[in-house]
């Protein structure tokens, strides 16, 4: 996702425009096919997603299982998510902190963290908060900025250039985001990129990226603005 305010004090209504323009809805299409497909969620299971936001993968989540729960720690966000995902049914949403889920131990099937670990001081107590609150053979599936893409290029500028949000965040080598699930005991699998076409708004950039996208995963996934992997909790 692309954000213009600091992570802690995101306008909700300014957060879900980005999703409604023509690059922000290819890009969230193209994000969520790689994220869903790791994750393989089934009817009957129950999702955690941390750092929910306004719902986006939330409620897709719930539509594929019948009972997904949204964390984040802003409550305009989850009163956003609320709203405008109150059609949708088995829903729930928690207010509180990645790296100290006020969840019981092995509660979850399947937990989605994306675009989250890039923003915080401790992604290594997010991802074992994460494996605590699993299920043996639970899958979590973690989505994070990618270091080596035009799209970091241009977020680290923006950040030497005062932004708040990109001044301190943090982008995952290949190597990085698979020792976090190792050490918090996953088993690893992936990994997987998303988005191999730039930041810009062009009609005929969106046309392009429809054929640079599927040659992107394929043949070089680790330049995704997007990397994703998913830990497997042993059984």
């Amino acid at each position: 996702m692309v954000l213009s305010e600091s992570p802690a004090d995101f306008d909700p209504c300014r957060y879900r425009r980005w999703y409604e323009t023509p690059l922000g809805a290819r890009v969230d299409a193209d994000e969520k096919e790689v994220v869903f497909a790791l994750a393989d969620l089934k009817p009957g299971e129950r999702v955690l997603d941390v750092g929910c936001g306004d719902g986006n993968y939330t409620g897709p989540a719930a539509e594929l299982t019948g009972s997904a729960v949204g964390l984040d720690r802003s409550p305009a966000m989850l009163k956003a998510a609320a709203e405008r995902l109150g059609g949708v049914a088995g829903l729930e949403w928690a207010e509180g902190d990645a790296a100290a889920l006020p969840f019981p131990d092995r509660s979850f099937d399947a937990a989605l963290i994306v675009t989250v670990l890039c923003f915080t001081r401790e992604p290594q107590a997010v991802v074992n908060e994460a494996f605590r609150v699993l299920r043996p053979g639970g899958r979590l599936v973690l989505a994070e900025l990618g270091r080596y893409s035009s799209w970091a290029v241009v977020r680290r500028v923006r950040g030497i250039l005062g932004s708040a949000t990109w001044r301190d965040a943090h982008f995952f080598s290949p190597r990085e985001l698979p020792a976090l699930l190792r050490n918090a005991g996953f088993a690893v699998g992936g990994p997987r990129g998303a988005v191999f076409y730039p930041p810009v708004h062009s009609p005929r950039l969106l046309s392009v990226a429809k054929r640079v996208e599927p040659l992107g995963r394929r043949l070089c996934p680790q330049l995704g603005a997007l990397q994703v992997l998913r830990g497997t909790r042993p059984g």
